[in-house]
């Protein structure tokens, strides 16, 4: 009986390990082009598998600050790393960030009802606001990160921000309702406290590291969080996948910011 019942029991540890690794392929697929091996039926929902979206922040996160660290030995010009870093970055992750924030901007500042904020958020053509916010934004993101150290301190603090700033979008998720009945921010909408639950407390330990500043850094990316959830509210009653990116981009580039700053 004994053996029986640790037998059921070793089935069910590998079982639940076995959705474990599926729901992370799924985040991964979803946040990057990374490639992490064909998913089988039944696939994971985003709901169960948002968990991960801070894991998936490390990895991209990583990539990005090592891209620009081999740069800089290389003896490449500052500026030109740190562009040559950002461009892999968005090359990893599809740019799916960079357009949601596009789109957003597009949207919010073009349209004047809910209806019409939509179709243009809808609209694969970018507007002024769509461009003039991706000029901004990056260039924000190349000064900052060139002020960024060759350091583990540093590299710590850069993967934790970017773990954040992926468990903002788990977050409007979670507590906005969709502002459209198809659609990726329909889709993937998050029921599961559990999952939000279990992605909070690895971006926490991930900030740990930063000691006071952590307390900072988690600080001023709530707030923008927070305003960015009611500029949704505000305009489109809701949320949609350019919504989730457009958080990810602004999260971690004022997360750099404060950083900086503070450090």
């Amino acid at each position: 009986m004994v053996w029986q019942a640790l037998k059921v029991q070793e089935c069910l540890i590998l079982y639940r390990l076995k959705k474990l690794k599926e729901e992370f392929q799924l985040s991964l697929s979803f946040l990057s082009i990374l490639p992490f091996g064909k998913l089988k039926d039944p696939i994971p929902t985003i709901s169960n598998a948002c968990w991960a979206f801070p894991i998936c922040g490390v990895i991209i996160g990583s990539i990005i600050f090592i891209s620009f660290c081999l740069a800089l030995f290389l003896k490449i010009p500052l500026f030109i790393s740190v562009i040559l870093a950002l461009t892999i970055g968005i090359f990893i992750t599809g740019g799916i960030h960079e357009d949601g924030l596009a789109d957003t901007c597009d949207g919010i500042f073009g349209g004047n009802s809910i209806k019409t904020k939509l179709s243009i958020m809808k609209d694969s053509n970018v507007g002024t606001y769509g461009v003039l916010s991706l000029l901004i934004i990056f260039s924000l993101r190349v000064f900052i990160l060139s002020e960024f150290e060759v350091s583990i301190s540093h590299f710590l603090s850069f993967i934790s921000i970017a773990a954040m700033s992926r468990l903002s979008m788990v977050f409007i998720l979670f507590y906005l309702p969709p502002a459209k009945t198809k659609g990726l921010g329909f889709h993937a909408q998050i029921l599961n406290y559990k999952s939000l639950a279990l992605a909070c407390v690895i971006s926490l330990l991930l900030l740990s590291f930063n000691n006071i500043i952590g307390l900072y850094i988690i600080l001023s990316m709530s707030f923008i969080l927070l305003v960015i959830m009611y500029v949704s509210w505000k305009n489109i009653k809701g949320q949609t996948g350019d919504i989730c990116g457009a958080s990810q981009q602004i999260t971690e580039t004022g997360g750099w910011f404060i950083f900086i700053c503070l450090s």
